[in-house]
C-alpha cells in the first residue's frame, strides 16, 4: 500500500527549520548534531501484518504530537500507532516510547532504542501495523517493530544541524561596529537592530562560541550589555 505524502496535511515535504534554537547545553557538547531532512518512510510485511515506518526531524515535544496526527491520518484505520522519540541534549533530552496498545516493551522501546542508536538527534520514528489475523507473539512483535524502524531510519535523508543561542546585546552607538563585527567574525546571524537611548542588537551565536562572544565584548566595552534571554 503506497504512503500517500505527495497530499499536504499538516507540512510540507521538509516542514522544519535547519537549525534547533535551544537552551544552554554542557560547554563539552557539541554544537553539531545530525539529524533526518524530510520525511523517512519504511514497510515491512510479517506474517500478513504490515508495519509501516515515519520518520522525521522535530525539535520539540509539540511538534512530535502533530507528526503523529499527520502519520494516523496518513495510515487511517491502522491497529496501532507506536512511536519513539528523542528530543534535546543533555539535561534537558527527552525520550518517550510508547506500545499504543501493543504488549508492555513490545513496540515503543524497540523504536526508542533503533532511534537512539542510528546516533541521530531531535528525531521521532512512528511505526503503525495494521494487524494481519496472526499474532506474532512479544517477540516477534520486537523483532518487527524495530526493524521496521531501523529500515526507516536508514533510508532517511541526513544533515548536520547547527545548536545556536539568541542573544540581545545593549550598547552604546559607538559599540556598534565591534557587536556586528565580532558577530560576523564567529559566523553568527544579526536579526534585528533596534535603536532608542541605545541600540539593541538581536543576534544568533553558535552555542559554543556564546561564551566567547560575551566575554570578548565585555573586555572590549564594559557598556555593553549582553542578555540571554533563556536566563532570565
Amino acid at each position: 500500500m503506497p504512503l500517500p505524502f505527495s497530499r499536504s496535511v499538516l507540512f510540507t515535504e521538509n516542514p522544519y527549520k535547519s537549525e534547533f534554537h535551544a537552551s544552554p547545553v554542557t560547554p563539552t557538547m557539541s554544537d553539531e548534531y545530525k539529524t533526518i531532512v524530510g520525511i523517512a518512510e519504511s514497510k515491512l510485511v510479517v506474517k500478513k501484518s504490515r508495519f509501516f515506518g515515519l520518520a522525521t526531524s522535530v525539535d520539540t515535544i509539540e511538534e512530535s504530537k502533530q507528526f503523529l496526527v499527520l502519520a494516523q491520518e496518513q495510515c487511517p484505520n491502522a491497529s496501532h500507532y507506536c512511536y519513539g522519540y528523542t528530543i534535546g541534549w543533555g539535561r534537558e533530552k527527552r525520550e518517550y516510547a510508547t506500545d499504543a496498545g501493543e504488549p508492555r516493551n513490545s513496540a515503543g522501546p524497540p523504536i526508542l532504542t533503533a532511534v537512539t542508536t542510528s546516533q541521530l538527534s531531535n528525531v521521532i520514528c512512528v511505526v503503525t501495523r495494521y494487524y494481519g489475523g496472526i499474532n506474532l507473539g512479544i517477540g516477534g512483535l520486537i523483532r518487527a517493530y524495530g526493524q521496521s524502524a531501523r529500515e526507516c531510519l536508514a533510508s532517511a535523508k541526513i544533515e548536520t544541524r547547527i545548536v545556536y543561542r539568541s542573544l540581545q546585546v545593549k550598547t552604546p552607538y559607538e559599540g556598534i561596529g565591534s557587536v556586528l563585527n565580532l558577530c560576523n567574525r564567529l559566523r553568527g546571524k544579526v536579526i534585528n537592530v533596534e535603536y532608542s537611548q541605545h541600540a539593541t542588537v538581536f543576534l544568533q551565536i553558535r552555542q559554543r562560541e556564546a561564551e566567547n562572544f560575551q566575554k570578548t565584548l565585555r573586555r572590549i566595552n564594559s557598556d555593553i550589555d549582553v542578555v540571554d534571554p533563556m536566563t532570565v
